[in-house]
C-alpha cells in the first residue's frame, strides 16, 4: 500500500513560529502564540490552500497536560483509534464529494508543549483508517520528565487531578490553527477538536486564540471530561466556536472512546451538510 502520509509541521516553510525542544516536540511560547494570532488570515486563505481536495480536514488535540492520568491518556488515543475505524465514520467518508478526509492528531500539554503524533494523512478507506488507528495506538505516551511536577509526584496523581497542574489551551488552539493553514490538502471545512479536562491557567488567552482560528474559517469543537462540572460551560464560552461547533461532555473517562466515536460522526455529518449547501 502506498504511504499516504504527508509532511507534518516539522516540514513547514521557514519562518513558521514554532520552537523545537526535542525529537518531534515543539514548544509554543506566549510570544509565538501572539504572532500566530496576529498573522491568522481570513477564510479565503483556507480555500486557497493547494493540494488534493478533501471533504473536511480534521485536527484533534489530545490533552496530555499535568492533570491527565495514564488511563485518561490511553482512553483518548483508544477513542480516536476506534472513531476512525467505525463503520459509520467510514461510510460518511465514502459518501462525501471527494470520498476522503484529511487527518492530523497532536498532543498538547503544559507550558505550550505540543507533539504531532499523526502527521497530515488522508483517510479514504478502511486500510487508511487501520494505518491511522495503529499509529495512534503505538504513539509515545506521556514523558513526565519535563512537567511542572517530578515523575514521582505525577505517578501519585494518577488517580486524580494533580494540584497546581498547568493547562495551556491557547497554545493548543494556536498550534492547530497554524497546522490547518499549512495543510497539504485543500478543504472548504476544517474542524479542530480540543480534548481537555480542565480550564486554561497558563499562557495566552484562549478566546484570543479561538477568535484568530475563527477568522481563518476554522471550526473548533470540544470534548471535555474529568471532575469539573463547569467545564462544558467554560469551553462553550472561551474555547469553541464556528459553524456547527459543539462541546461534547463525557461524565466518566471510561466513556471517552464511545464519545469520540459519536463526535467524529457529527463532524462528518456537518461537513457533508456544509458541502451540500455550498
Amino acid at each position: 500500500m502506498t504511504d499516504r502520509y504527508a509532511p507534518g509541521l516539522k516540514d513547514a516553510a521557514p519562518g513558521t513560529p514554532h520552537r523545537r525542544v526535542g525529537r518531534g516536540l515543539w514548544r509554543i511560547g506566549p510570544a509565538l502564540v501572539a504572532a500566530l494570532m496576529a498573522a491568522a488570515p481570513g477564510p479565503s486563505a483556507m480555500a486557497a490552500v493547494a493540494g488534493e481536495p478533501t471533504d473536511v480536514n480534521l485536527i484533534t488535540a489530545i490533552d496530555v497536560s499535568d492533570s491527565i492520568t495514564r488511563h485518561e491518556e490511553w482512553l483518548q488515543y483508544e477513542g480516536l483509534a476506534r472513531a476512525v475505524l467505525h463503520p459509520d465514520f467510514l461510510t460518511r467518508v465514502e459518501r462525501g464529494t471527494f470520498g476522503r478526509v484529511g487527518f492530523l492528531a497532536f498532543t498538547w500539554s503544559s507550558d505550550g508543549r505540543v507533539r504531532v503524533v499523526i502527521p497530515w494523512t488522508l483517510i479514504a478507506s478502511l486500510d487508511d483508517a487501520q494505518r491511522v488507528a495503529s499509529g495512534l495506538r503505538q504513539a509515545p505516551r506521556i514523558d513526565r520528565s519535563h512537567y511542572a511536577m517530578g515523575p514521582d509526584e505525577r505517578e501519585s496523581a494518577d488517580t486524580a487531578a494533580a494540584p497546581g497542574a498547568l493547562t495551556d489551551i491557547a497554545s493548543a488552539i494556536a498550534f492547530a490553527t497554524d497546522t490547518a493553514l499549512h495543510a497539504p490538502f485543500s478543504a472548504t471545512r476544517t474542524v479542530v477538536n480540543i480534548c481537555g479536562d480542565g480550564v486554561d491557567n497558563a499562557g495566552a488567552s484562549p478566546p484570543d486564540a479561538r477568535d484568530a482560528a475563527l477568522r481563518a474559517g476554522i471550526t473548533i469543537n470540544g470534548v471535555v471530561f474529568g471532575a469539573r462540572r463547569d467545564l462544558r460551560a467554560y469551553f462553550e464560552a472561551f474555547v469553541t466556536g464556528g459553524p456547527g461547533s459543539f462541546v461534547l461532555e463525557v461524565r466518566s473517562p471510561d466513556d471517552l472512546p464511545a464519545a469520540l466515536e459519536r463526535k467524529f460522526w457529527r463532524d462528518m455529518i456537518a461537513a457533508i451538510a456544509a458541502r451540500a449547501t455550498a
